[in-house]
């Protein structure tokens, strides 16, 4: 398997609030966690749930549909990051650029491949050091 990564993953859990772009679906955002990161991408991860045959991520005060990010391969997805260590906001709008949807016995999770496409200066430095300076 040759591998096309341009940068190297960090293995680190950051909260983030992730909005679909163009939908109202998702309109207050979904509060998820990164898998990994990079300086160009992150992996994450929602557990789902099956309510009325309907595959649901829990956010704040209630549950969003799962199916808009299904289909949003290619869509652009706002995102709130928290970066450490100040834990500031970082705001950025990446791409879908794969998702997996899974099942650990009777539960699911929902996995998805961004890539970082755009963010302010200001954002972008404090990113670009969090990752340098913690690989």
């Amino acid at each position: 398997m040759v591998e096309r990564r341009k940068y190297k993953r960090l293995e680190v859990p950051l909260p983030l609030r992730m909005k679909l772009l163009g939908t109202a679906e998702s309109a207050q955002g979904v509060k998820v966690f990164t898998r990994n990161v990079s300086l160009d991408g992150l992996l994450i991860e929602a557990q789902v749930f099956l309510e009325n045959d309907i595959l649901l991520i829990q956010k704040g005060e209630g549950p969003v549909k799962l199916d808009p990010f299904l289909v949003s391969n290619e869509k652009l997805i706002e995102l709130d990051i928290k970066i450490p260590p100040d834990a500031k906001m970082a705001k950025a709008t990446g791409r879908v650029i794969w998702y997996y949807l899974g099942s650990r016995g009777e539960s699911y999770y929902f996995r998805a491949g961004i890539s970082l496409e755009k963010m302010g200066v200001e954002d972008e430095k404090r990113w670009a050091n969090f990752i340098r300076t913690t690989v």
